[in-house]
C-alpha cells in the first residue's frame, strides 16, 4: 500500500485530519532548513543560525521570523529576502497532496499545524503555491508562543475548532514532536514513512521532483542524466565566458541533447549543431592518402575489408573483401596497404563543402562527448586550423594529441576516466544521442547523409526526462549553484555498477553501433547457454555494457561491478 492509500485507510474513520507542514506537506529543494540559507552565502548563514539561537534563549519559548531578525548580527539583512527563498523553495510532497485531495471530497475537515517561526499568511501561501487550497485552517507555533511537542498547540487547535480529539488524526513525520505531542492532547497521530534524508541540495531536487515524471523511462532521464546534462553544460557555460569571441559547434550525433539542455539553461545564447562524424570525414583522408588520419576514424574493432571500405565510402577489391583487420591492434603495413588499394571515394570533396558553410573559425569550441580528441583531430586537419575542444570525459590518447589548453575535459578532474565509466560509455552516448541513423556523409550541395534508422520510443522519454530536469533546475532557487562533476556523474556510475532490474529491462535491449551494431546487455537465458555454451562466450563478448548483461544473465545479489574490474584488471 503506497503513502496516499496509507493515509486514507488511516483517515477513514476520523471526522476530520491535521497535518505536519514542513516535511510532510511540503518539501523543501535543499537537504536541510539551514541549507536554505547558505545559498546566501556563507557569512549569512553563520549569522542567521546565532540569530535564531539568540532569539530563542532570550525568549525562553517559540520566537517569530521578525525576533529573528531583530537580533543585532542580523542588522541589515530583510528577512522578506528569506521568506522569498522559502516559497521558492517549497514542493508538494506529491503523495501526501494526493491524499488531502482525495480526504478534501469525502468531506472531511482538514487543517495544518506546525512548529515554525513563519507566519500564518506566510505558511498559508507557501501551501497554495504547492497545490493546497483547500484547507478548513492552520496553526502556526509562532502565532500562539506554544509547540505541538509540548501538546499545547495541539490543544490550541481543539479549542478554537470544536473539535472532539477522538475525532481527529494527526499525521506528521516526527515521533516526538507530532506522534507523542498529539498524544499529549488526546489526538490519534500516524507517523508518516519518510525516506532517508537527502545527502545534498540536489539529492533533495531530484527526491521532490521525481514522481512528476510520467513514465519509467522519463524518471531514468530526470534522476541519472539531468545532474550531469546540466552540469556539464554549466561548466560549458563558464568555459564559453573566457571566449567570448568563439562559436560554439555542439557535435553530431552524441552532443545532440546536450545542446538541448544547453538552450534550455541559456536560450539567449547562439550554438550550432555539427553533424560530422569520423565515417563522413574519413573520406577526405583517404583521397589525399593521409593514411595515420583514416587509421584515427576508423572504429576500434575487428572489420573486414568489405566493411573498412563501406566506411571510407568507397567499394573494396573483390580479392581483399573478405580480409579482416583488427583495429584495436592494427599491422600499420598491412592497413595502410590495403587502404592504398581503395578506389578514390567519390564522397571525398563533400566533406569540406559541408564544414565551409557551417564557417568554423580558428579557437571556435567544439563541444563532444570525447575520449581521445579524435573528431577534434580529424576537424583540425582537414581545416588547417587550431580549434578548442571541450569534452566530457576523456581516455588516455587525448594527452598525446592535445595539451590542456586545447583540449579541457569536464569529468575526473580532467584525467583519463576510470574504468567503471569506461564499463557505461556506450550506453551513456546512446541516450545522450540524436536518435536518428549515423551521418554518413554529405551531398555536392552541403546537405548531411543519414543511415536509415528506426527510433526507439524509450529513448525519447529517457531524453524527455533530461530536459524536464534542465527546465526545472532553470525555474529552481538552487538554478545559480554549480553542480559539481562528482556529484553530476555519480548516478550514472552507480547504473553502470548497480543497475536496478527495471534499469536493466529498460536498457538492456538497446544496441549501440561503432563499426557495427552491438546489443547493451541482452542474454539469452542461462538454460539455453547451457545446450549452446558457445554462444555464451559470443554474446558476452558483443555485449556494451557487461555488468548489465552478467546482472540479467543471473539476477543473483553480487558485486557484479566489482567482479567486472577484477576482471578487467
Amino acid at each position: 500500500m503506497n503513502i496516499t492509500e496509507q493515509i486514507c485507510h488511516k483517515a477513514a474513520r476520523f471526522d476530520a485530519v491535521a497535518f505536519d507542514v514542513f516535511d510532510t506537506l511540503i518539501k523543501r529543494d535543499t537537504a536541510t532548513p539551514t541549507a536554505l540559507f547558505r545559498l546566501r552565502g556563507e557569512a549569512f548563514y553563520k549569522v542567521r543560525v546565532r540569530a535564531e539561537q539568540e532569539a530563542r534563549a532570550a525568549k525562553g519559548g517559540e520566537v517569530t521570523l521578525a525576533e529573528i531578525y531583530a537580533r543585532p548580527c542580523l542588522a541589515g539583512y530583510d528577512p522578506a529576502e528569506e521568506v522569498s527563498a522559502e516559497l521558492a523553495a517549497c514542493t508538494a510532497y506529491r503523495p501526501v497532496l494526493a491524499a488531502a485531495q482525495r480526504l478534501k471530497q469525502q468531506g472531511k475537515r482538514l487543517y495544518y499545524i506546525s512548529d515554525m517561526y513563519l507566519s500564518h499568511t506566510q505558511i498559508d501561501t507557501m501551501l497554495r503555491r504547492c497545490g493546497y487550497t483547500f484547507f478548513d485552517g492552520g496553526f502556526v507555533s509562532c502565532t500562539y508562543g506554544v509547540q505541538k511537542r509540548s501538546g499545547k498547540l495541539f490543544r490550541q487547535f481543539l479549542h478554537e475548532t470544536e473539535q472532539d480529539a477522538k475525532q481527529v488524526l494527526f499525521i506528521g513525520d516526527s515521533w516526538r514532536a507530532d506522534v507523542i505531542g498529539a498524544a499529549v492532547a488526546g489526538i490519534a497521530a500516524w507517523h508518516l514513512p519518510t525516506p532517508e534524508a537527502p545527502g545534498t541540495n540536489l539529492a533533495a531536487f531530484i527526491e521532490n521532483r521525481l514522481p512528476m515524471q510520467k513514465t519509467a523511462g522519463e524518471a531514468l532521464g530526470f534522476s541519472v542524466l539531468g545532474p550531469l546534462c546540466v552540469a556539464f553544460s554549466q561548466w560549458l557555460h563558464r568555459c564559453r565566458a573566457s571566449r567570448p569571441d568563439a562559436a560554439v559547434h555542439f557535435l553530431a550525433r552524441d552532443m545532440y541533447l546536450m545542446q538541448k539542455v544547453y538552450r534550455t539553461l541559456y536560450p539567449g545564447e547562439q550554438t550550432d549543431y555539427l553533424q560530422v562524424s569520423r565515417r563522413s570525414l574519413a573520406p577526405a583522408f583517404l583521397a589525399a592518402r593521409e593514411f595515420a588520419c583514416v587509421q584515427a576514424a576508423l572504429p576500434r574493432q575487428l572489420l573486414t575489408g568489405k566493411q573498412l571500405a563501406d566506411f571510407c565510402g568507397t567499394v573494396c577489391p573483390p580479392a581483399a573483401a573478405a580480409g579482416q583487420f583488427d583495429l584495436k591492434h592494427p599491422d600499420g603495413a598491412e592497413l595502410y596497404e590495403f587502404l592504398r588499394s581503395l578506389p578514390r571515394p567519390e564522397a571525398a570533396d563533400t566533406a569540406k563543402a559541408y564544414l565551409q558553410g557551417r564557417r568554423l573559425r580558428p579557437g571556435d569550441i567544439l563541444v563532444d562527448i570525447g575520449s581521445g580528441g579524435t573528431t577534434q583531430l580529424l576537424l583540425e586537419k582537414l581545416l588547417h586550423t587550431s580549434l578548442h575542444g571541450l569534452q566530457l570525459s576523456a581516455d588516455e590518447r587525448l594527452r598525446t594529441r592535445f595539451t590542456p589548453e586545447r583540449a579541457e575535459v569536464f569529468l575526473f578532474c580532467g584525467e583519463a576516466a576510470p574504468r567503471i565509466y569506461w564499463a557505461g560509455q556506450p550506453m551513456l552516448e546512446r541516450l545522450l544521442s540524436e536518435d536518428a541513423g549515423a551521418t554518413l556523409g554529405y551531398t555536392k550541395t552541403g546537405g548531411v547523409i543519414i543511415a536509415p534508422h528506426t527510433p526507439e520510443p524509450m529513448l525519447a522519454e529517457v531524453q524527455r526526462g533530461v530536459l524536464h530536469f534542465a527546465a526545472a533546475w532553470r525555474e529552481s532557487i538552487l538554478s545559480g549553484q554549480p553542480i559539481s562533476p562528482k556529484q553530476a556523474v555519480a548516478p550514472f556510475l552507480r547504473l553502470v555498477e548497480s543497475p536496478t532490474a527495471l534499469q536493466l529491462a529498460l536498457l538492456g535491449n538497446l544496441t549501440v553501433e561503432d563499426g557495427g551494431v552491438y546489443p547493451l546487455a541482452a542474454p539469452q537465458s542461462v538454460g539455453h547457454y547451457l545446450i549452446h555454451p558457445g554462444e555464451a562466450k559470443r554474446d558476452f563478448a558483443a555485449a556494451r555494457w557487461k555488468i548489465g548483461y552478467l546482472k540479467r544473465l543471473a539476477p543473483l545479489p553480487l558485486p557484479y561491478g566489482r567482479l567486472y574490474l577484477t576482471f578487467k584488471k
